[in-house]
């Protein structure tokens, strides 16, 4: 009795990277600051060290390049919404009109950062639901 190959079985993928890792790491840690954080001021100092530590990762992977860039814009927007949060707070005592387009603005980006991220965790394997009503 002789043996056919096997066809169509492609090896696995390779492990992910110490760097991919990293970027899903820093993903998770960035979304439970976002869930967590109430206070606007620590939540933004936050993210400003998370982007500039995932600006420094290089993803191995196409997949964690992708999720990786995808986690960037979610946390930039997120960083642009949040501060339009703390100029409505700071800056729009009784003038409604400045008031009116920084609540506007802060949703604008916090639902786009938030639909980044959960992009980002879909690439990443990661399940990320909701932040903070986004």
């Amino acid at each position: 009795m002789g043996l056919a190959p096997v066809t169509g079985c492609r090896p696995s993928a390779p492990p992910p990277g110490r760097a991919d890792l990293a970027i899903e790491q820093d993903l998770r840690r960035g979304v439970r600051e976002i869930q967590v954080t109430r206070d606007r001021k620590k939540l933004y100092a936050e993210l400003v060290q998370l982007v500039a530590h995932l600006r420094r990762a290089h993803a191995t992977t196409a997949s964690a390049r992708r999720g990786r860039e995808l986690a960037l814009q979610g946390f930039e927007a997120t960083l642009k919404g949040t501060r339009s949060q703390l100029d409505f707070i700071e800056n729009d005592s009784g003038n409604v009109a400045a008031a009116t387009r920084d609540a506007k603005r802060a949703d604008r980006y916090l639902r786009l950062g938030a639909t980044r991220l959960r992009a980002a965790g879909q690439v990443l394997g990661v399940r990320i639901g909701e932040l903070n009503g986004y």
